[in-house]
């Protein structure tokens, strides 16, 4: 089974809105074994909902739409689709209580306009909305189903979840699917691919194989669709192990979490005491740390070394190191990691000096080169990378392979 999402409103088109419904209702239709072969966005405009649906019902069993069925004069879709499956508008008691017990609360008087939002075409479902006026309407021709909802995206969620969900496994028989997601740090999509270049070759026909990259991270997910239960848990289990054996130097988690929480976990499970000694990063490793709920456990503080005074000052970089070997250098990320663990008495620093951008940079030291370093009381270990032009990017990258290090430093220890 396939579907089709279809967003109606200018302000997606235009860039006012990110269009976040579309990404959820994916997920939600996915993991019931249903194909989603395209998102759409249109205008408010009839000829543009129109042409848009001819085209989603000619190959989609399922279309989900959002937007335009607010009470103002540019909320035309409950209109386009009465016309469209050949029905009439009529007055809906259930959908105009509801509006009415919503009104109540607010102790407001319910305006003609919205009194309009209770009418409802006379061939659909109605679908009752928990936060909002306006219902959704579900309608069916032969196989299609096709559902209208809200665009506010807890009035969306609730309907989908309560109403279009339950709806779809009553009516049709859908696939048993199963995922597994590796979460990689470090490493990019093209030597992950290297790395599992035999298991490309040798997986079953049906099981799935998607590289998701993000800023310093891929993530591996294994797709299996089928009716039994038991025979795609075991194939999944066999294909989990061969491609974690591929890959597992790479791997920081199995399940959908941050790589500082497992960070998190390591120090809090050796007991150890984290701080940051940041340059180019502006506190942003600190950041992303102590976002995981209970960091303070092990967190100690961070120390933002931006200037080469404060890199002097606070963490006891030597002057002569500064003049010899500039600040964005090995010598001074160690200096630093050193500085940061006698200040900030920890068991273990994060260190990083670089040149984030766009301007800075130098022949021997272009923009994207970035030293980052990782200390306890008995070794050090520091690295230069070669990042990219773009001043956002390389804070981001800084602050995963920061991680990634500390990840492995705290592993190897």
């Amino acid at each position: 089974m396939k579907a089709t999402i279809l967003s109606i409103g200018d302000e997606l088109l235009i860039g006012q809105t990110l269009n976040t419904n579309a990404h959820w209702m994916s997920q939600q239709l996915t993991a019931i074994g249903v194909d989603v072969l395209r998102h759409v966005s249109v205008s408010d405009k009839r000829a543009e909902i129109v042409g848009a649906l001819d085209t989603a019902m000619a190959d989609t069993q399922v279309i989900l739409i959002t937007g335009g069925l607010g009470p103002t004069s540019d909320d035309i879709t409950k209109d386009v689709l009465c016309e469209y499956f050949g029905g009439a508008l009529v007055f809906n008691e259930a959908a105009y209580e509801n509006i009415r017990q919503i009104f109540n609360r607010r102790n407001r008087e319910i305006s003609e306009a919205t009194r309009q939002v209770a009418f409802l075409p006379d061939n659909c479902l109605p679908i009752q909305n928990a936060f909002g006026t306006a219902a959704g309407m579900l309608f069916r021709r032969d196989d299609r189903v096709v559902v209208s909802m809200p665009g506010v995206p807890y009035e969306m969620k609730a309907m989908v979840e309560n109403g279009v969900i339950p709806y779809l496994q009553s009516e049709f028989t859908l696939p048993l699917i199963l995922h597994h997601h590796f979460y990689t740090a470090g490493v990019g999509e093209t030597q992950l691919a290297e790395l599992l270049t035999d298991f490309e070759k040798n997986k079953p026909a049906d099981m799935g194989l998607a590289y998701l990259p993000s800023v310093g991270k891929v993530r591996l997910r294994l797709t299996l669709k089928g009716q039994d239960k038991a025979d795609l848990q075991s194939r999944m289990q066999a294909a989990r192990e061969t491609v974690y054996a591929a890959v597992k130097a790479h791997v920081y988690a199995e399940e959908d979490i941050p790589l500082e929480q497992v960070v998190g976990r390591l120090l809090a499970e050796r007991g150890k005491t984290l701080g940051t000694a940041e340059s180019c990063t502006g506190g942003y490793i600190a950041h992303l740390i102590t976002s995981v709920a209970g960091s303070s456990d092990y967190f100690k503080g961070s120390i933002i070394a931006y200037s080469n005074e404060i890199k002097q000052q606070v963490l006891g970089v030597q002057a002569a190191t500064l003049e010899a070997h500039g600040a964005v250098s090995e010598q001074t990320v160690r200096e630093m990691l050193s500085g940061a663990l006698k200040v900030l008495d920890t068991d273990v620093a994060i260190a990083v000096s670089g040149v984030a951008g766009p301007g800075g940079g130098s022949e021997e030291k272009p923009v994207g080169t970035v030293y980052i370093g990782v200390a306890d009381a008995e070794k050090s270990v520091v690295l230069r990378h070669g990042f990219t032009n773009n001043r956002e990017r390389n804070i981001q990258l800084s602050g995963v392979l920061a991680l990634v290090m500390l990840k492995n430093f705290l592993q190897d220890r």
